[in-house]
């Protein structure tokens, strides 16, 4: 007996939609698959556009290509060996830092 079943991956970047326990989740179809990703899309960030699925981090990085980055005001400052200090702030999309040497 063979059975067949559908794991959902990132069109963009190849992840494997999982859930709590982080294991892929396998459906029976693949419009099963879509089905449970558009009715859970709201609660866990993946979307499916009628072509592709994206995963939440597919869609913030995409977002930042288009809109740019969104950086908090303040700095986080950092003492590194040697005596050289860096500063970094986080977008608050996509998580990319930005990171600075100081002198």
């Amino acid at each position: 007996m063979t059975e067949t079943h559908v794991v959902v991956y990132c069109d963009m970047c190849g992840d494997v939609y999982t859930e709590n326990t982080g294991e892929s989740i396998c459906f029976d179809s693949t419009q099963q698959a879509v089905d449970y990703i558009q009715a859970r899309s709201a609660g866990v960030g993946w979307i499916y556009d009628g072509d592709r699925i994206w995963c939440d981090g597919c869609i913030a990085a995409d977002h930042c290509d288009r809109m740019g980055h969104q950086y908090p005001d303040t700095w986080q400052t950092r003492k590194r060996l040697l005596g050289i200090s860096t500063r970094l702030r986080t977008c608050m999309v996509c998580g990319i830092p930005e990171i600075e040497a100081l002198s």
